[in-house]
């Protein structure tokens, strides 16, 4: 499981009405995991995320998999739920996201996150893949210490922009 490409892409591009971070995974292909191991991460991840739950609607589906969602689909919107969790356990306001399967490329899903500051989105998805990569192997992992780190880039990232109380909500293009 890897990132292979990243973009920061401008306010009204073609997936938001605001700046959003494109990432596309790589889980190979076949996915190397099964439904057994997506029930087990999914309760290891209630443990270590106990919030999570809250934003399971705020993934959408894009695209011809809405109906059967492959168990990398399931996946790619799983990471994505753990990144938009991590970035609102920083502060800053629940997000909406997207995921998608590339066309023609097995096993790699498309991931949109809408974002105020670039790097802590990508440092959010960083930490969410490790998060669940280490949890998939059924390996402990420590939250404390990387998410006091992406608090003090969210606290560093709104010093140098205006307070958030003058922030708009973020809006995304139906």
């Amino acid at each position: 499981m890897k990132i292979v490409d990243q973009r920061y892409l401008d306010s009204a591009n073609r997936y938001c009405t605001e700046p959003c971070l494109l990432s596309i995974l790589d889980f190979g292909h076949p996915a190397p995991f099964t439904a057994a191991d997506m029930r087990q991460l999914r309760e290891r991840l209630s443990r270590a995320l106990p919030g999570m739950r809250r934003g399971r609607s705020l993934i959408g589906i894009v695209g011809d998999d809405v109906d059967e969602p492959c168990q990398g689909l399931l996946m790619a919107r799983l990471i994505q739920g753990v990144a938009i969790e991590l970035h609102r356990l920083t502060g800053d306001d629940v997000m909406v996201g997207f995921v998608g399967r590339v066309p023609k490329m097995a096993g790699r899903y498309r991931m949109i996150l809408p974002m105020r500051d670039g790097g802590l989105a990508n440092a959010a998805l960083q930490l969410a893949t490790q998060l669940v990569a280490a949890l998939l192997a059924g390996q402990a992992f420590d939250l404390e210490a990387p998410l006091a780190e992406l608090r003090a880039m969210a606290l560093a990232a709104t010093a140098t922009t205006e307070p958030t109380t003058d922030r708009p909500a973020i809006r995304i293009a139906a």
